[in-house]
């Protein structure tokens, strides 16, 4: 699955999530680009005990994710997973990116 990213007119910066202003030049115009889901795990915290919204859902992860094109995302997945493991954005649900392990 591929994601959106915002990249800046002024610069070429990407942003993910989209933001009003560059963070690397103070530009205001963006364009959107779709980039591939894929990348690598950089670091994750197990969620074993949620708030009451997200009780449903424990034990998951939130993961950061270095995706291959070298924005860094972050994530929740819910198998087992490590440092460096491969992954790939399978949806987004309400603004949160979910991801499994792949290769």
């Amino acid at each position: 699955m591929k994601l959106s990213v915002h990249v800046c007119e002024e610069c070429g910066n990407t942003s993910v999530p989209a933001r009003l202003i560059c963070p690397s030049c103070r530009a205001v115009g963006f364009r959107i680009e779709e980039i591939e889901g894929t990348g690598s795990v950089y670091t994750f915290t197990k969620i074993n005990i949620s708030s009451v919204e997200f009780k449903h859902l424990t034990p998951y992860y939130v993961v950061l994710v270095d995706l291959i094109s070298g924005e860094r995302v972050t994530g929740r997945i819910k198998e087992e997973i490590q440092i460096n493991d491969k992954v790939e954005l399978v949806d987004i649900e309400e603004g949160a990116y979910i991801f499994r392990k792949c290769g």
